[in-house]
């Protein structure tokens, strides 16, 4: 897919930007025309119409694009071993000034036969009618292969960037979160669409000097103390480089179960796994995933990785391989960090497994300003109790899912 998406013409944001200029310039009512994305202009214009919606925009950050490539490319991302997907790009006259991807996920319709296809990677300028045109032919795609109902976006799925942010737009988003305009919102709304589900990211700020973070830990510190008296049978293994692939497919297998009742799960595939290691590898910390065991037992997991995209902002130049050279350095100085996955088999929740798992993290890396734990379903009561027990947590940001049916 690297030759199909043109990867050696998506390098120049400069002559990206010049040739969005003159969109201002154009006809308000000139013809909208959707192209499926299928040749390399095609893809360099499906990839430069986010570059040129954030252009302006302080807290976003671009990927590189070989990271951008990856989630689409439908001849090596696993995800499409059981997904169809397929690209589109809006031209006003011959200017791109809108893209959507139109997925239909059959393992999705295995688990909830709810026949919901989905749309994602969309970007529009500020225009109702693009946005109509987007929505419309992504519709389509979906309801010619038998979805009654249509709900997004995602990228290409929950299991990574999904949702419109509504609040906290002030911030850069963490690794693997999305960020997008507010005003998608309203247009979604326009488009007929509700609010399907309303998810919250929490982080927390460390700070010794401060006596109510101080209380917190201490808090923490008892509980779980009391936790490990009452039983005893719990322990704690940190990741070495020796065992983590194998107690990451551990940890897959029972997340895959713990996380079977969340509202919109699929289970995360070995293959997916794998594919997610291998474009993690240079940033994981082995000494940052814990495992918890109950006498031989796996019960429980935590998983978090320093902050990428607080690296990615930080680099310079228009070229991938310039960017990498920086990215080691920005990476080892990054003081944001992300909790990207935390489970507990559901026999053991109530023996407060997941502060512990918390504790183990916080004992070992107090280097880390700042703490991320996304995401929070609005109905996950549990979760958001749990998470502020164990850390004085601040919610920061809101992202929404919208639903509506095809016609």
């Amino acid at each position: 897919m690297g030759r199909a998406l043109g990867v050696s013409g998506v390098h120049h944001d400069e002559w990206y930007l010049e040739r969005f200029k003159t969109i201002f310039f154009q006809d308000a009512m000139s013809r909208l025309t959707i192209k499926t994305v299928q040749t390399p202009k095609q893809w360099t214009d499906f990839f430069a119409v986010k570059r040129f919606i954030y252009r302006d925009d302080p807290a976003a950050v671009f990927p590189l694009r070989r990271m951008e490539i990856q989630q689409l490319d439908r001849s090596n991302n696993p995800f499409y071993q059981h997904a169809e997907m397929e690209a589109f790009v809006c031209y006003r006259g011959d200017q791109p000034v809108g893209r959507i991807a139109a997925i239909v996920d059959r393992m999705h319709q295995d688990q909830y036969q709810d026949d919901v296809g989905f749309f994602g990677f969309f970007e529009s300028i500020d225009d109702q009618d693009v946005v109509h045109e987007l929505i419309k032919v992504a519709t389509d795609w979906v309801t010619a292969r038998g979805c009654r109902f249509v709900r997004g976006p995602v990228n290409p799925s929950m299991k990574g960037e999904f949702g419109i942010l509504v609040q906290g737009h002030e911030t850069p988003p963490k690794i693997m979160m999305a960020h997008t305009p507010l005003r998608y919102e309203r247009h979604l709304l326009d488009e007929g669409f509700e609010v399907a589900k309303t998810f919250y990211s929490y982080r927390t700020i460390f700070s010794k000097q401060e006596e109510a973070f101080n209380a917190k830990v201490h808090d923490l510190e008892e509980s779980n103390r009391k936790v490990l008296e009452r039983f005893p049978q719990i322990s704690f293994r940190q990741v070495t480089a020796e065992t983590f692939e194998q107690t990451m497919r551990e940890i897959n297998e029972l997340g895959n179960k713990v996380r079977s009742s969340v509202w919109g799960f699929v289970p995360l595939t070995s293959a997916e796994l794998k594919f997610m290691i291998n474009n993690l590898k240079r940033v994981i910390r082995y000494d940052m995933i814990f495992v918890a065991y109950y006498g031989q037992q796996l019960v429980g997991y935590i998983v978090n990785i320093p902050d990428v995209n607080w690296a990615l902002k930080r680099t310079l130049g228009r070229w991938d391989w310039l960017r990498m050279i920086q990215l080691p350095y920005f990476i080892r100085r990054t003081p944001l960090t992300r909790v990207i996955a935390i489970g507990v088999d559901e026999r053991f929740r109530t023996k407060g497994i997941s502060t512990l798992l918390i504790q183990q993290l916080s004992d070992r890396h107090l280097e880390f300003d700042e703490w991320d734990f996304s995401w929070v379903a609005e109905d996950n009561v549990k979760s958001i109790r749990m998470i502020d027990r164990a850390m004085p947590m601040l919610q920061y940001k809101t992202y929404r899912l919208y639903q509506r049916p095809v016609s």
